[in-house]
């Protein structure tokens, strides 16, 4: 996904929720995940914008599941609330996400 795209989305989304766009902050945030890796993000009200996928990464949050090593019918990539990013590889994985970030919440 482009930064355009996930900068459109966040906008959407955020005017969706009656936020409007002076009202939030956009921050890129890109995991180094080591060999097996799994870490946990704790979003709350955030959101986070996969916006490079890596074939060998799991994302999981209570809005569904990014994770291109399984047979899925859909993979999302926007994600919020408590997210688990997973490195299924045996190399080091970059994850790169957009995070949306409202002010006052």
């Amino acid at each position: 996904m482009t930064e355009g795209l996930a900068i459109e989305i966040a906008e959407q989304m955020m005017r969706e929720r009656g936020i409007k766009c002076e009202d939030y902050l956009l921050r890129y945030r890109h995991l180094i995940l080591s060999i097996g890796e799994t870490r946990s993000v704790s979003a709350k009200s955030d959101l986070y914008i996969l916006l490079s996928p890596v074939s060998t990464v799991k994302v999981f949050s209570r809005s569904g599941v990014f994770d291109t090593t399984v047979l899925l019918n859909e993979a999302q990539y926007v994600h919020s609330g408590e997210i688990t990013v997973s490195n299924l590889d045996k190399m080091v994985a970059h994850v790169k996400f957009l995070q949306v970030i409202p002010k006052n919440t």
